[in-house]
């Protein structure tokens, strides 16, 4: 009689225990939402943060001689950007002597100037203007292929930043972007 029971009582409790897991799988909803939103809510909540994807790519070029740091006069008179455009600047360009890994990240200021001019319209024509500067200096002195990477550099738009790239892995760079610029920031 003692089996008995014992018997009775493990089969009640195996029955109580599947009828219990059971009445709650209808209301619990595990299944996750599709890959674009959850990425859309992370950048909606994340901050941009430019300087560190520029330490980022810099940090995957590796170790570069002549890599600079433009000061503001730097920015005007050697790049050529006019800063009265620029909220924010980061940038780093390599020497001509030394080849092309240059980056710039701006964000130019909102709206437009007292001519009507969109500052960042004029952002991004001071950035092709570079471009085809750069590839200038190196289509008779094309040295560690910078001919080449001069003129497949890439000039885009990265939640309110204007991006050009002008790396030797411009889809790594990319990337990087990406990951440390939201496509639309918290304002």
């Amino acid at each position: 009689m003692k089996r008995f029971y014992k018997k009775f009582t493990a089969v009640l409790m195996a029955a109580m225990l599947c009828v219990g897991t059971l009445t709650g799988c209808e209301a619990l909803d595990t299944t996750l939402p599709k890959q674009e939103v959850q990425t859309e809510k992370k950048e909606k909540g994340r901050k941009a943060n430019p300087k560190k994807a520029l330490e980022k790519i810099y940090a995957s070029l590796g170790k570069r001689a002549g890599l600079v740091e433009p000061t503001p006069e730097q920015l005007e008179t050697v790049v050529g950007l006019n800063l009265d455009n620029i909220k924010e600047s980061y940038v780093r360009y390599i020497e001509t002597d030394f080849g092309a890994n240059d980056v710039y990240i701006l964000l130019p200021k909102p709206g437009e100037n007292e001519k009507g001019e969109s500052y960042r319209e004029n952002v991004l024509t001071d950035l092709k203007e570079r471009k085809d500067n750069r590839t200038r200096e190196f289509s008779n002195y094309d040295v560690y292929n910078s001919s080449s990477i001069a003129e497949n550099a890439i000039i885009f738009e990265r939640g309110g930043y204007v991006v050009m790239l002008m790396t030797e892995d411009n889809d790594l760079a990319r990337q990087i972007i990406e990951k440390y610029i939201p496509e639309k920031l918290n304002l």
